[in-house]
């Protein structure tokens, strides 16, 4: 339900391209706001925070942060902060992560 709720009240943010990101925190944290996305080429990257958005994606936001991978509109991947309220996935893992979902279109 969460990511249906994404789905519809975001899909605005990928204006079209095949790959985009949303990066969602809520401002009392954001120094752990994950860093290097500005490094991912070719990707439209948007930051909310959480506190400054409707109802139903407040609700749907537990954990930050929290970033939402979409494709074609559609999100494909969520990767939660957790209990540390940071996200432990390298620039270089998530790149690999969204390269694995550009090639399934190519193939």
């Amino acid at each position: 339900m969460r990511i249906l709720i994404l789905a519809l009240l975001l899909s605005t943010f990928s204006y079209g391209q095949e790959i985009s990101i949303v990066h969602f925190n809520y401002e009392w944290n954001s120094g752990r706001t994950y860093k290097g996305l500005d490094r991912l080429k070719g990707i439209k990257v948007q930051y909310a925070y959480v506190e400054q958005q409707s109802a139903a994606i407040r609700k749907s936001i537990k954990s930050v942060p929290t970033i939402v991978i979409y494709k074609d509109g559609k999100p494909i991947e969520v990767i939660e902060g957790g209990l540390k309220m940071k996200i432990d996935l390298t620039i270089d893992e998530l790149k690999a992560l969204i390269d694995k979902h550009k090639k399934r279109k190519q193939t």
